[in-house]
């Protein structure tokens, strides 16, 4: 099977990007050429010969996905948006919103992260005669697996961990002041691709006296931030919004408790395991991680199973068995494109993705530019 593969990641020619290694559409087409087939890679911004594939997957809402949406060719065009910020009430601008609901009309299949996700997806697109897949990330269970190399604060400081961007949806912010009216003697440690926002962050830090507590690590190769997940004693991600965020199933892969908002697909990944926060504020952050070290032993205890069953539901096998069982299904299919509404749109969006989307950055500069390259 000739499988075109679409995604933010990717830099102007197909290359991975030096912004991350390792993303769902890196795994996903990893695993797909191990299966033996065909798979080419493509940033938002090449031009595509889209007729020469038996199916188009496209990650992210960006140019790609506006080009795909109106091509002429008669391959089938499947979309997984990795974002549910609009659908946790975060504002969109109309031209956001116009073309997230044009991408999802036009697209033959949608493949949504959570169950949570395809049934807000359903409620507001549409979808109608779509196929419509849950097919949560894949993590690599071999390099994240079990193991416990912490301390839980005997003979140290407790360690804190943050994994993920320093942009506003993360809310480090929120986190740094959180982390100052801590009672314990903690360590934070921050892990981040995407520095956006650190010199910010350093001086609020500085700011807030606890400076001398926070370490700025920058980016780790996964095999250094496994061993972080070990060592540390809960990871805290505060976000705004996430589809379903890799650092959760990779600390639960490795037995590191964690606290994190209830937003996206993260409650339904959490699985009863971990605390969610209930309100995200300031306070509630506080006392969320002062509930966790205060009662350290009960997520302790917990650790073997949560491992066990992130590993049962979130492996690379399962995940790209599923995409191509999904693939397979799809070849052959006649495209929406070619027979649903909207087809006055098509001209106008071919022509919008000619202007705007062949000249963008070769890589992605933030994670602004495409609505969510998330970790």
């Amino acid at each position: 099977m000739k499988i075109c593969i679409v995604g933010g990641i990717y830099a102007k020619g197909g290359e991975p990007s030096n912004y991350l290694k390792i993303t769902p559409e890196t795994t996903l087409t990893a695993g797909c050429r191990a299966a033996g087939h065909e798979v080419a890679t493509h940033s938002h911004y090449d031009k595509v010969d889209f007729q020469r594939f038996d199916v188009v997957h496209v990650h992210h809402l960006s140019y790609g996905a506006l080009r795909m949406a109106s091509d002429k060719s008669n391959t089938p065009f499947l979309f997984t948006p990795h974002d549910t910020s609009h659908m946790d009430g975060l504002p969109f601008s109309n031209a956001t919103k116009l073309s997230m609901a044009y991408v999802l009309s036009m697209a033959d299949a949608t493949v949504s992260l959570s169950k949570l996700e395809a049934r807000r997806q359903q409620e507001v697109y549409a979808l109608r005669d779509a196929i419509h897949e849950t097919i949560p990330n894949g993590i690599n269970t071999g390099e994240y697996s079990y193991s416990r190399e912490n301390t839980a604060g005997q003979g140290r400081p407790w360690q804190l961990l943050f994994s993920g961007q320093l942009i506003p949806m993360k809310r480090c912010d929120i986190l740094l002041e959180a982390f100052a009216r801590v009672r314990h003697v903690a360590h934070l440690t921050m892990v981040y691709q995407n520095a956006q926002l650190e010199r910010d962050l350093k001086a609020h830090a500085e700011k807030l006296g606890i400076a001398g507590r926070v370490r700025f690590a920058g980016k780790m190769q996964p095999r250094e931030l496994a061993a972080l997940y070990r060592s540390c004693d809960v990871l805290v991600l505060p976000s705004r919004t996430e589809a379903l965020p890799s650092v959760i199933t990779e600390a639960m892969l490795c037995g590191l408790p964690f606290i994190a908002s209830p937003v996206g697909g993260i409650p339904e990944q959490a699985a009863g395991f971990g605390l969610l926060l209930k309100e995200g504020t300031v306070e509630d952050v506080a006392a969320s991680i002062t509930h966790v070290l205060e009662n350290y032993g009960k997520y302790e205890a917990a650790s073997l199973a949560m491992s066990d069953h992130a590993r049962n539901t979130y492996s690379v096998d399962t995940m790209v068995q599923k995409h191509l069982e999904l693939y397979e299904r799809m070849a052959g299919y006649t495209p929406r494109r070619h027979r649903i509404w909207l087809r006055s749109a098509k001209p106008l969006t071919r022509a919008i993705a000619e202007r705007f989307g062949t000249s963008g950055p070769p890589t992605p500069r933030s994670a602004q530019n495409q609505i969510s390259v998330t970790r």
